[in-house]
C-alpha cells in the first residue's frame, strides 16, 4: 500500500472501503480502527457485502489485519441507487 493509501485509510473510519490483501484476497470492509504505531501496525474492520439496500455485515465478528498485509486501499464501489 502506498503512503497516500495509508493516509486515505486513516480518514475512512466507520466507512466502507475496498481492501486488497497481499495474498490476493479482496474484501469490502467497514474500518473501525487504524493503529499505525508500534511494531505491528494494523486495522480492525468488519467485512461487509453489497445488497440493493446498501452494505450489510457479512459475519458477526471483526477482523484484525496487519497494515503490512494490505496491498491496496480503494473507495468501495457504488451501489446502484445509493448516493456516493
Amino acid at each position: 500500500m502506498t503512503e497516500a493509501q495509508r493516509d486515505y485509510l486513516k480518514t475512512k473510519i466507520d466507512e466502507v472501503i475496498a481492501l486488497e490483501l497481499a495474498d490476493g484476497r479482496r474484501m469490502l470492509a467497514q474500518i473501525l480502527v487504524v493503529y499505525d504505531e508500534g511494531e505491528t501496525p494494523d486495522l480492525f474492520c468488519l467485512e461487509v457485502e453489497p445488497t440493493p439496500s446498501g452494505y450489510v455485515l457479512k459475519g458477526t465478528t471483526g477482523e484484525s489485519i496487519l497494515l503490512s498485509d494490505v496491498a491496496s486501499v480503494q473507495p468501495a464501489p457504488a451501489i446502484e441507487g445509493e448516493p456516493r
